[in-house]
């Protein structure tokens, strides 16, 4: 009789390591390959470098699985659960290229039942039906066959597993925006935007004055973009050959920004923050706030993932729309700002009276191939593996070079936009990039001295000219000169000719 259990306890051995490896593997190669078969390799070495990624992947779900298998009737319940939730989304990962964000998590909740049921397809059903019953099966297969003879053990290494992968910040982050853990982290995010949205911070409460009633401002909040790669001040490629044509665009190459990441230098571009004062970042409104109280229709449409750090800000627009389809900084299926201009569009031919842009680009960020379609390819040999040290500084430089290209005919569609309008379009990038310096490339790792120097123009229409000759005399006077990043905050006020206590024209490019 001992013998037996022995023999059994053995064999129980061998089916407590498998069966979680077996279901991590499932989740492997039918639920996590969605997030990896498009990404471009240049060889062997960057083959390795990916499948290791896809391990670390797989490794952090065994250890979810198998926490979730210890218990025969937890498992029950979260496994279908589970597996279904992963079979949507790799449904739609496939189809339409769209991954699970707080923002798509905020689509689907605000959505009604009937714009719901417009993306379900027959190919859905069919694959909802059968992770059922799969599911299912291996429900049976746990309950029947399965017994673990050391749950204190597996606990530890489950704990362990699952502990790891989601603190160690390198591992964390991949896994966080990769299924089976995307599911948790996305709608995490979700409720802190919520939260980020719910909290208080004071209006502006000094009045404010508006004189002109119908000019139309519009900021393009860039993206990586450098200074020193736009012709106007000296590069050698001609990057910008629409706006360069031009004759009312006024280039500003000596902005300095503090801070080389996003989610640090748009709370700073928005709101009174400077060197002196940079908490009011996160403690005031943003001049969204300042321009609804004169009278203006505020919109804000976004081609990137939402930041708690400038969240708040969106929402104080009168209007706000996302244009980036669930993608995040993991895609790397085509995302164009072009999907900017029909919303923009609409939005402006709406109403008469005085309106704020914000458009949120997606611009020059890695990967760089994504953000520009085949025909502005210009320069060549280009990027083709996700792996920047895979990449030759030529074809770094030459597909960095591309997303201007491309950024510039975007340019060129807002500027015809509004072009016979009272209308003035500032555009500033959110931080400068690296190309090469010190070997280092793009705004990923530690801050960089050439994160710093941001690339910022300004054009505006002949009837702009017109009305407030005196402030575009003062742009042309003040265009060589330098300013900090926080200038933006002021300018805006000055160029809408708002009259405020908030506005210091000592800032703004618009005044001597």
């Amino acid at each position: 009789m001992e013998e037996l259990r022995n023999d059994e306890k053995k064999k129980g051995w061998k089916k407590e390591i498998l069966f979680p490896v077996l279901l991590s593997l499932f989740y492997g190669i039918a639920f996590i390959f969605a997030d990896f078969y498009n990404m471009p390799v240049a060889g062997m070495k960057d083959f390795v470098i990916l499948a290791l990624q896809w391990d670390v992947i797989v490794l952090a779900t065994y250890g979810l699985l198998l926490l979730l298998s210890l218990n025969r009737y937890v498992f029950a319940v979260t496994f279908p659960l589970l597996t279904l939730a992963c079979t949507v989304l790799t449904y739609f990962k496939y189809t339409v290229k769209v991954s699970l964000t707080a923002s798509v998590w905020d689509l689907v909740l605000v959505n009604d039942f009937q714009t719901s049921m417009e993306v379900v397809s027959w190919a859905l059903v069919v694959l909802v039906i059968l992770s059922i019953a799969l599911s299912l099966a291996v429900v049976y297969v746990r309950f029947r066959y399965i017994r673990y003879y050391h749950p204190v053990f597996w606990l530890i290494v489950a704990l362990a597993l699952v502990g790891f992968t989601n603190s160690y910040y390198p591992i964390q982050r991949p896994v966080s925006y990769r299924m089976p853990y995307n599911i948790y982290y996305s709608f995490r995010d979700y409720q802190g935007i919520k939260r980020t949205i719910s909290e208080h911070r004071p209006p502006f409460s000094r009045k404010i004055k508006s004189d002109d009633d119908s000019v139309t401002v519009v900021f393009i909040l860039g993206e990586s973009l450098r200074s020193k790669n736009l012709p106007a001040n000296g590069y050698g490629r001609n990057t910008t050959p629409r706006l360069l044509k031009e004759h009312n665009v006024v280039w500003l190459p000596n902005i300095h920004s503090p801070y080389g990441y996003t989610h640090t230098s748009v709370p700073y571009l928005l709101t009174r923050a400077d060197r002196l004062h940079p908490e009011r970042a996160y403690e005031e409104r943003s001049f969204i706030d300042l321009f609804k109280a004169a009278g203006f229709k505020t919109s804000w449409i976004g081609n990137q993932e939402s930041d708690p750090t400038f969240l708040y800000f969106m929402e104080e627009a009168d209007t706000l729309t996302f244009v980036n389809g669930g993608k995040t900084v993991y895609s790397l299926d085509q995302w164009l700002d072009g999907n900017l201009l029909p919303p923009f569009r609409q939005q402006l031919d709406r109403d008469g009276g005085k309106k704020l842009f914000i458009l949120h680009t997606i611009g020059s960020h890695w990967y760089y191939r994504s953000h520009y379609p085949d025909a502005f390819a210009c320069w060549k040999p280009e990027i083709h593996s996700k792996i920047v040290s895979s990449n030759s500084h030529e074809q770094m430089v030459n597909s960095y070079d591309n997303t201007i290209l491309y950024s510039d005919s975007i340019w060129e569609e807002i500027i015809n936009s509004v072009r016979n309008n009272d209308a003035i379009v500032v555009y500033l990038s959110d931080h400068s990039e690296c190309m090469g310096e010190n070997g280092e490339y793009t705004h990923g790792g530690t801050e960089k001295e050439a994160l710093h120097y941001p690339a910022c123009w300004v054009w505006y229409s002949d009837r702009y000219a017109q009305k407030h000759g005196d402030k575009v005399r003062a742009l042309r006077e003040n265009s060589r000169r330098r300013y900090d990043s926080s200038f933006l905050f002021h300018s805006l006020l000055d160029a809408a000719d708002l009259e405020t206590p908030y506005l210091n024209r000592k800032f703004s490019i618009f005044s001597h």
